[in-house]
């Protein structure tokens, strides 16, 4: 295994357990914290012109999962009023998915697991 590999799997390694140790106090699981971040980012697209975002399809297309097992993680994360949908302006047999601020902030919390991990790797590196 290259060195880069090596160091791959231990940042791997590291993100995954302090996930395991977050998860709880977060209530959110690593593959919620993914759709989050999905939904975050195709709304920042949702800016461009050429792009109104957020749709299930956008998600569907970021994450590379199946339609129906993104509509169930996003009802999940509705139920949970993590999200929310709005009728699109351009398409109206579509739905806009948007953070809450419930949602927000969660998905700020869970960045705080990579900024742990980040100051783990600079701690043995000094």
């Amino acid at each position: 295994m290259t060195q880069t590999a090596e160091q791959i799997h231990m940042l791997h390694r590291l993100a995954h357990r302090e996930w395991n140790a977050a998860a709880r106090s977060l209530e959110l699981s690593f593959n919620e914290f993914e759709y989050l971040s999905a939904v975050n980012e195709e709304e920042r697209l949702q800016r461009y012109e050429d792009k109104h975002g957020q749709h299930l399809q956008d998600i569907v297309d970021a994450l590379g999962v199946t339609k129906a097992s993104a509509s169930t993680m996003i009802a999940k994360l509705e139920g949970r009023e993590l999200v929310e949908r709005f009728q699109c302006k351009m398409d109206a047999r579509a739905q806009h998915i948007v953070l809450t601020e419930k949602g927000r902030a969660l998905l700020k919390m869970g960045f705080g697991v990579y900024e742990r991990v980040a100051e783990a790797i600079a701690a043995k590196q000094t």
